[in-house]
């Protein structure tokens, strides 16, 4: 354990500079349980640790960043080793770092067994040991939160254990709603322990209302979860999620009414920021400084970064009166790279690369996007290449574009979303709540509101597999175009069981054929339509939805625990 608080306070150091002098005050040979978790120092410098394990960029030793969600149904990469292609069903002969892990759960849980040897000189000290310790309960519930989204059922481990420990060697798997459960005493102690956003120095950290929000996306994502597999091996019996998506609307809720947060004006300048330390959105964000920190990160160097969109993706968005592309006067064909964001949604030219887009800007001198980059081995290949993330400035001091972008990993539209979506899964969504919600969304971007009792009929709307309300599919739709690329989409899709949505279909990307696109020869085949097919290599996506829906449990753990069993269809 040792070892591991060294490592604890060496990454501190690299992650957060308030930490700087902690090396004078407890030598690294000398740590132990005697001496450490003394004060809110210690504290900060154990906790700082978990927060490189939140989602950031990739450094720049790593060549390219592979942009969040596009290993799903809205984007591709040039290997589409991903879960809903289904490439490969072998059940893992052994646990390691990325399958039925341990490791983080068990150190945030010696942490928080430690909490009470802290103890304060002042008031303020013991804001400080109280913020911390909120901050050790949220990680342990986001680490359980990351098991659960990919094995369900887990054994819950309230404290430290080490191998000795047979009760805890060998616990079973509780049920995941239980799981939940725990997971959300976590998140409430959390709540009650950590300061409001404004009132914390030293940014970016946890905040109370961080765990709200972070509170909600694990009851929304349990609470659909049970609603749409009810009745099959994964659903949880008698559970229809009504009790986690209320926990959801009120969690959501809390962070709307604190009136800490409000949307940032601009929509498409949320997401290529250096800093974001005053935006009123992001509640929570990783930041990189390649010169003071040494942490650099690789995504404005290696456009377009391997990754295209799907010509899904794009269909998602409405035109700009608030209509389907199907019905509305807009062309909604996507034919044209040159008139596609043409009369639609803003957000959709927020996220795509037409020609003209600005692609650098240096020494006054400003070139401009043509065509995809088809010829570069780092796209996906779908000739939508991607303008949300992108910096296009060229810095003196990299005598090339940022290493400094920073990562959003919460923000403020995601609780209007939560809200929203818990509301009408309930069925008690009302006008107000999609005011205060969903409409300020779209307000944002000067798109018409939702008006309850008058959605129009979208014949293009997606096929989940389930029925659903025209306002659920409406909440849906505007999930993912907003957070499109954010790194929800996976989970989503699982929870809402929607294989019908993707399974022997084949991702499509641009037309083909339309003066910008072919302007480069290449050999990806098209469908009839003339759509290419940049997965044709790999064959249709080959998801097998009696098992594929959560992952196996190595072989060794199940037999070096007799009490673990296997997950549905695994068997």
């Amino acid at each position: 354990m040792k070892n591991i608080l060294k490592l604890l306070i060496l990454s501190s150091i690299f992650t957060l500079t308030s930490c700087e002098d902690f090396l004078d005050k407890i030598p690294l040979d000398t740590v132990s349980e005697a001496s450490f978790y003394q004060n809110a120092s210690d504290l900060q410098a154990a906790v700082n640790g978990f927060y490189n394990d939140l989602p950031g960029w990739a450094s720049l030793g790593v060549g390219y960043n592979i942009l969040p969600d596009s290993n799903t149904d809205m984007g591709l990469t040039e290997d589409p080793s991903n879960r809903l292609s289904g490439l490969s069903y072998d059940v893992p002969s052994s646990a390691n770092a990325s399958t039925w892990s341990w490791d983080e759960v068990r150190e945030v849980n010696w942490l928080i067994d430690h909490l009470d040897q802290a103890s304060a000189s002042s008031g303020s000290e013991q804001t400080l040991i109280d913020q911390y310790s909120g901050e050790a309960y949220f990680f342990r519930a986001y680490y359980y939160f990351e098991l659960l989204t990919r094995y369900g059922d887990l054994p819950i481990f309230a404290e430290y254990f080490d191998n000795n420990d047979t009760e805890y060697v060998f616990a079973g798997r509780d049920p995941r709603n239980e799981v939940v459960d725990f997971m959300l005493s976590d998140l409430d102690k959390a709540i009650s322990l950590m300061q409001s956003f404004p009132e914390i120095s030293g940014h970016p950290r946890i905040s109370k209302e961080v765990a709200q929000l972070f509170k909600a996306r694990v009851a929304l994502y349990e609470g659909t979860w049970e609603k749409y597999h009810n009745g099959t091996p994964f659903g949880v019996a008698g559970s229809d999620g009504t009790r986690f998506l209320q926990i959801a609307a009120s969690a959501a809720e809390a962070v709307m009414n604190s009136g800490v947060f409000s949307l940032h004006g601009d929509y498409s300048s949320l997401f290529n920021q250096v800093g974001l330390s005053g935006n009123s959105e992001v509640m929570l964000w990783r930041d990189f400084n390649s010169v003071t920190l040494g942490i650099a990160n690789v995504l404005q160097k290696s456009w377009p970064n391997r990754c295209g969109y799907t010509k899904f993706a794009v269909d998602s968005y409405l035109a700009a009166d608030g209509l389907p592309t199907a019905i509305s006067a807009v062309d909604g064909s996507n034919k044209d790279l040159n008139t596609i964001e043409i009369g639609r949604d803003p957000r959709l030219a927020a996220l795509i690369m037409v020609p003209g887009d600005v692609v650098e800007v240096r020494d006054g001198v400003t070139t401009v996007w043509e065509y995809p980059n088809f010829n570069d081995a780092n796209t996906g290949n779908t000739g939508y290449e991607s303008q949300k993330y992108r910096n296009v400035n060229y810095v003196a001091a990299f005598n090339d574009f940022t290493e400094d972008t920073s990562k959003i990993i919460f923000r403020y539209a995601e609780a209007l979303l939560i809200f929203a979506e818990a509301k009408a899964e309930l069925g008690t969504i009302t006008q107000t709540d999609l005011n205060k919600s969903i409409n300020l969304l779209r307000a944002r971007v000067n798109m018409p509101g939702i008006t309850l009792g008058a959605i129009v009929t979208d014949p293009n709307w997606p096929n989940y597999g389930h029925t659903l309300t025209p306002i659920i599919y409406e909440v849906r739709r505007e999930r993912t175009v907003e957070l499109m690329a954010e790194g929800f989409r996976d989970d989503d899709l699982y929870r809402w069981r929607a294989h019908t949505l993707f399974d022997g279909d084949q991702p499509r990307g641009a037309f083909y054929n339309d003066g910008v696109v072919n302007t480069i020869s290449i050999t990806t085949p098209v469908d009839s339509d003339g759509f290419l097919l940049p997965f044709s290599n790999f064959g249709n996506y080959n998801f097998d939805e009696t098992k594929a829906y959560l992952n196996p449990l190595p072989l060794d753990e199940l037999q070096l625990n007799p009490n673990l069993t296997q997950n549905p269809g695994w068997e």
